[in-house]
């Protein structure tokens, strides 16, 4: 027995508000419709996907993996739906990338598709789920960091970002020329673990004394800016980033002493089914330009 995606609508459902009532409620049916929903599911997959927590229903290790799949299947569902009901709509392009890296991403495929042909949707992901919703269909080209190469994949590797550190214009080292990295020291550090010669950087700041305590790791490059910007910290992100924020004065650029060689390389990756499709071709020929 398949699942039915009505049940999946009301897994996700109970997923998002945290209760059989709740979700009942939201839905507009009685809770033991929903028990039953969930059940009718959890025979079809084979597993208990919730368990009653202290504060509700939690997801189960299986019911936690399911999750993901759950959301995408909705997500094409609504896509199905609206391509179905299109007459004269432009072809909607699905597009995948981190928010650190969005402003890159996007530059380039608001270039590569400056026409009333086409639309453009952009999802928030890590390079790893980006690769699973090119496989899967659910995008059609994506931005992600090495890694993991599937063949039903290509792969276009874009100009190499460099890392700049950064800091409010108000901050004791703004103006500064060849600041020594030592001087790092009495300050908080933010950054991403991402791109090549993160690992030499986090070693030079190291062997300059700046204690690991006041390194702060951060999920994307604009908690990094805030923190700069807002909590004195000196943050380590990708040019295009901050390019932005620089011309407007926002924050300022450390020259460090000696430079770091830290880059990220994105890459963009697509379907090689979909290699001969006029956007994606606009698309790779754009990002070999750029």
């Amino acid at each position: 027995m398949n699942p039915q995606t009505i049940d999946i609508e009301a897994f996700l459902e109970v997923l998002e508000k945290g209760s059989f009532g709740r979700a009942a409620s939201s839905m507009l049916v009685s809770q033991p419709a929903i028990s039953d929903r969930i059940a009718r599911l959890e025979r079809a997959v084979g597993a208990g996907l919730f368990a009653r927590g202290a504060r509700g229903v939690v997801l189960t290790p299986a019911g936690e993996r399911f999750a993901a799949y759950a959301t995408r299947i909705a997500a094409l569902m609504t896509e199905a739906v609206n391509a179905a009901r299109a007459t004269d709509r432009p072809e909607l392009i699905r597009v995948g990338v981190h928010s650190t890296f969005a402003r890159q991403a996007v530059a380039l495929i608001v270039e590569a598709l400056d026409d009333e042909r086409w639309s453009v949707s952009i999802k928030d992901a890590h390079s790893d789920a980006i690769i699973e919703m090119l496989l899967d269909g659910v995008i059609d080209v994506g931005f992600v960091l090495a890694g993991a190469r599937p063949p039903q994949l290509r792969f276009v590797a874009l100009r190499p970002d460099p890392v700049f550190c950064v800091c409010a214009s108000g901050h004791v080292l703004a103006g500064r020329r060849r600041v020594p990295m030592s001087s790092l020291a009495p300050h908080k550090v933010a950054f991403n673990r991402w791109g090549s010669g993160v690992l030499e950087m986090m070693s030079l700041l190291d062997s300059a004394g700046v204690p690991v305590w006041s390194w702060t790791e951060c999920p994307d490059a604009a908690t990094a800016v805030y923190l700069a910007q807002h909590r004195g910290y000196l943050a380590f992100v990708s040019s295009s980033f901050v390019e932005d924020d620089i011309a407007a004065g926002r924050i300022t650029t450390v020259q460090l002493k000696p430079s770091t060689k830290w880059t990220v390389g994105l890459t963009l990756a697509y379907h090689s089914k979909d290699a001969h499709k006029e956007a994606i071709e606009q698309i790779t020929r754009t990002a070999r330009y750029l």
